[in-house]
């Protein structure tokens, strides 16, 4: 933050460089007031009521030309996968170049949306305010992922229906905080929340297609998946909607979002936990037994 003392009944003043962008009228003299400084990227701050075009486009084409260049590296490559006590050459699938994609965009938001959080406070500190350059980074990034994750989920038809609502209202939220250019800290909390076990999770896929689930490193990733899932998901995730619903801060939409997207965690925690037990709790006892 900094500040800024104004000598005069009313100043106005704007800079336009893509660094810095304030507007100010004062009523009183020699007035103290905190401005928020950022590091913005030209053109991601936009009016309410509108998304300009390239901010979807652009990330849509991203995701996509990064999936089909991701794809044109391993065609020719192969990997062998043990199933069964039999060696199996695989080529590497539309799926493992998914993936692969996913990670990916799990690690960029996640460290965004770290650093902004980090930097302006808990999102239950900052209860619909508008919108920031950081936050539309954030959003339009991940609004082009989940287009372009949604279309091949249903192209492949490879998830379920809880995994596709998820997505839905995912679409939903993004599109509705860069329309009217609100909640972005919110929703970017949400990414985060939402998005950190991502890359977790995706290493699991990989660790299992080489073999090396079964060994340290796949029981070690197991119970940092389910630790990391249930802590952000429903310890910070439950206060967090605590907070807005004690509050009339949050929309009502936005509000109903978070609450379809918890439901939806519900879900995936019943199948992580039943998975978790079987694997792990249910063979210990086995073997004490």
């Amino acid at each position: 933050r900094i500040q800024i003392l104004f000598e005069e009944n009313e100043v106005e003043e704007r800079h336009s460089s893509g660094l810095t962008s304030y507007l100010f009228t004062m009523d009183t003299m020699d007035t103290m007031v905190d401005v928020d400084y950022y590091v913005s990227v030209d053109g991601l701050q936009w009016s309410p009521g509108q998304i300009p075009v390239k901010w979807v486009t652009i990330p849509l084409v991203f995701w996509s030309l990064l999936y089909c260049i991701i794809t044109k590296l391993l065609e020719n490559r192969c990997y062998i996968k043990i199933k069964d006590k039999t060696q199996k050459v695989l080529r590497f699938s539309p799926e493992y170049c998914c993936r692969l994609v996913t990670f990916i965009h799990g690690l960029v938001v996640t460290t965004i949306s770290a650093g902004l959080h980090i930097k302006h406070g808990p999102v239950w500190d900052n209860l619909g305010l508008d919108n920031k350059p950081i936050h539309n980074l954030v959003l339009v990034i991940s609004f082009g992922y989940f287009i372009f994750d949604f279309l091949w989920c249903c192209y492949m038809r490879s998830e379920g229906m809880a995994m596709l609502a998820h997505h839905v209202v995912s679409l939903f939220g993004l599109f509705y905080s860069s329309y009217y250019q609100q909640y972005g800290a919110e929703v970017t909390a949400v990414c985060f929340g939402a998005e950190i076990t991502n890359p977790i999770l995706q290493t699991r896929w990989f660790l299992r297609e080489h073999n090396l689930y079964n060994h340290t490193m796949g029981i070690v990733n197991d119970y940092i998946f389910v630790f990391s899932f249930f802590f952000w998901r429903f310890v910070v995730g439950s206060y967090f909607l605590y907070r807005a619903t004690i509050t009339n801060e949050v929309g009502l939409v936005i509000y109903l979002g978070g609450i379809g997207l918890y439901i939806i965690s519900l879900i995936f925690l019943y199948h992580i936990l039943k998975f978790f037990v079987r694997k792990y709790i249910l063979k210990l006892t086995k073997k004490n037994e």
